[in-house]
This record gives C-alpha cells, sequence and structure tokens, in this order.
C-alpha cells in the first residue's frame, strides 16, 4: 500500500502492541520497522487522531509531499521533494487525548456536551498561566520571544470563521493594553490581496485544528517575508504548532463538534492572557490590567 500526500496532512497510526525503530534508508527515505519481543506492528492512516485513538496513541505525522507505503510490516516514508536543509526523520509522539474526551456521553450531540464544557475547558485554558493571588500570567509558549513582540510596530490576527471572531472580539482589548495597532484579517481575503509584510510584524495564527488551510497558507505567506509567527492553536503537534516559530496552546481539549463553542471561548481568554503579558510592566495600567484579571477569576462560575 502506497499513499502520496499533496497539500493535506494526515497521520500514520501505530498500534500499541508494536514498537518501532527507523533508520535512514536514503537520502529522501526513512525506514521503520517493528522492534521488541513480538516484532509485530499494526498501522492506521487516518486524516485525525480522534479516529482511531480508541486503537493506538502513537502517531506520527506526515509533511506535503511524503509518499508512505506498508510492505511485510515495514513503514517507508518517502519525500517526493526535499531542500537543503530539510530532515527526513520522523518522530513517534505519544498522545495524551483519552477515549473518553471524544465521546458523548450523557448528552444529546457533542455541540450540547461542549457548550456544557466551557466551565471547566476555561480553567485549563488559565491553568498554571494566571496567578490569581499576585495578578501574574505567563505564558511559556511565547515568554522567549516576548522582548521581539513588544519592538514590533503592529500585530496581525489572521483566521478563517470562529477564529477570526475571537480576533474582532478582543481586538479593541488588545490595542487598549498594547497601546499597537491591530489588524484583523480574515486569512482567504488576506491572500488575495498579497498584503503587504514586514519584518517587525509579528503575526497571529488562530485555528482549533491548527490544520485550516487558508490560515496555513496565510502562516506561510509571512514567514516567506520574515515577521514572526505565533501560533494559537488547540492541537498539539498541528501543522500550524509546526510552522510557527511559538504559540499558545489554549488546552481546551478535543472539539468534535462543527460549532465552535468551547474553542472559541479558550481563544479568547488566550488572546486577553497575551495582551495581560504586554502591559504588565506598564505603571499606569495597573489598576485596569488586575481588574481584568479579577475577571477572568470569576468567569468560570458565570458561564
Amino acid at each position: 500500500m502506497a499513499l502520496k500526500f499533496k497539500h493535506s496532512i494526515y497521520i500514520v497510526l501505530i498500534d500499541h502492541r508494536g514498537y518501532l525503530g527507523s533508520s535512514q534508508r536514503t537520502d529522501n527515505t526513512t525506514e521503520f520497522h517493528p522492534i521488541g519481543p513480538e516484532k509485530e506492528a499494526e498501522y492506521f492512516f487516518a486524516s485525525d487522531a480522534s479516529a482511531v485513538i480508541e486503537h493506538t496513541n502513537q502517531v506520527i505525522f506526515l509533511e506535503d509531499d511524503d509518499v508512505a507505503s506498508v510492505y511485510n510490516g515495514t513503514l517507508n516514508i518517502h519525500r517526493v521533494s526535499r531542500g537543503i536543509d530539510e530532515a527526513t526523520t520522523r518522530e513517534v509522539i505519544t498522545l495524551k487525548t483519552e477515549i473518553q474526551q471524544i465521546m458523548k456521553g450523557d448528552y444529546s450531540s457533542f455541540m450540547q456536551k461542549e457548550i456544557f464544557e466551557q466551565p471547566e475547558s476555561v480553567v485549563n485554558t488559565m491553568r498554571g498561566r494566571v496567578n490569581f493571588v499576585d495578578n501574574t500570567v505567563i505564558l511559556g509558549g511565547i515568554k522567549d520571544f516576548m522582548v521581539e513582540i513588544r519592538r514590533c510596530r503592529r500585530l496581525l490576527f489572521i483566521a478563517c470563521g470562529t477564529s477570526f471572531h475571537s480576533a474582532v472580539a478582543t481586538r479593541q482589548l488588545i490595542e487598549e493594553l498594547t497601546e499597537l495597532p491591530v489588524m484583523v484579517e480574515l486569512a482567504s481575503d488576506f491572500l488575495d490581496r498579497q498584503t503587504p509584510i514586514f519584518r517587525d510584524d509579528v503575526c497571529f495564527f488562530i485555528s482549533q485544528s491548527g490544520e485550516t488551510a487558508d490560515t496555513l497558507m496565510a502562516l506561510r505567506y509571512c514567514k516567506q517575508r520574515g515577521s514572526l509567527i505565533v501560533g494559537i492553536t488547540n492541537t498539539v503537534g498541528s501543522s500550524i504548532c509546526r510552522e510557527s516559530h511559538c504559540g499558545v496552546h489554549i488546552n481546551a481539549g478535543p472539539e468534535i463538534g462543527v460549532a465552535s463553542t468551547k474553542a472559541y471561548t479558550s481563544q479568547f481568554i488566550s488572546l486577553v492572557m497575551f495582551a495581560l503579558v504586554m502591559c504588565e510592566d506598564r505603571i499606569s495600567m495597573q489598576g485596569r490590567r488586575n481588574d481584568i484579571i479579577q475577571g477572568l477569576k470569576n468567569l468560570p462560575g458565570k458561564i
């Protein structure tokens, strides 16, 4: 069996009953073969890990232009074309998603389930990041890039659908706290206009799945022009995660329903937390900043 991948990301999933060892067979091909006492492995191909999480939590992400083949229990991943600095090795990643997280339970639909999960999901988004005692906010994923972000001349928030609306909803607050011009762009329109991008811009790309095609193409457009790329996603290991310089994982948990609910509120809170980090050293804004943090503390109980 052989599959070629172009302009879409798929996942190779390996059954947990077999362990894989890898070796570099040629410059463009990586070979994975079963090791261990049983020397057996079962492979699944899927576009989303939630489809087969009940069978395995071991995954390999395939990139554009990969050709994957399975023959006699051995998986080969071949690169059709490879850049000078592009590696062909693939890491086997262990997912932390549990089967209970993608089941409806007693709810009539996934959308209803995710609506009622919002009090918990907003707490998870803030967990370990917001200290309500001393009013501090830490975003570990962008901490090392804060000096560069503070030096930028404008912020661009680029997304599609509900993710776009989370940026629209927080733009006023972000402009107030950062004192920087904020552009909110629909990814498809952004690409059609060939929007000018500069090296001192910081571009935020917001996506629940991290695989939104228009958003991903806009990310590559901005990256080629030398701007700093920040990903705001809900899926670890997604394309936007891997291709961003830094980012914030919203920790909303798996979202199965098409109409975004808990991912939207978690994206909203993530952007508010970013604005709070940006103004932490401005004395004139401490009163306003502390009010917002205390508002976040009371938010789960009001949903």
